[in-house]
């Protein structure tokens, strides 16, 4: 595949592919080296010159099985970059809502001493 300069997204990943654990070394290296043709062939602006580029866009299109290291990585950039999804957290306390010692038997005698 041709490389048409180096890619970086700057707005899903300020500090690089490299650093934002989404993508391992060799994955990382692809985007940035290859990611501005992977997103022109995908987009359709390039048309394929090789039969790897062919390929690519066969199975980013989905006609063929994903089997090539680049449309791997190009989809797995794609679904980590459209598919934000936020996950939340409810916390519900268990506390009762008087105070901690409710439970406490509120008898003031001690059944050992007798008084």
């Amino acid at each position: 595949m041709r490389s048409v300069g180096k890619f970086y997204d700057d707005k899903n990943f300020p500090r690089g592919f490299n650093r934002s654990g989404v993508f391992t070394v060799n994955e990382a290296q692809l985007l940035e080296n290859y990611g501005r043709t992977m997103r022109g062939l995908a987009e359709g602006s390039l048309s394929p010159e090789t039969p790897a580029e062919q390929e690519f866009v066969a199975e980013v299109k989905g006609d063929t099985e994903l089997q090539s290291n680049y449309a791997k990585c190009w989809m797995k950039y794609i679904h980590k970059t459209s598919n934000k999804v936020r996950s939340y957290t409810l916390c519900v306390s268990q506390r009762k809502a008087g105070g901690s010692y409710d439970e406490d038997d509120d008898s003031d005698s001690d059944p050992d001493l007798d008084i």
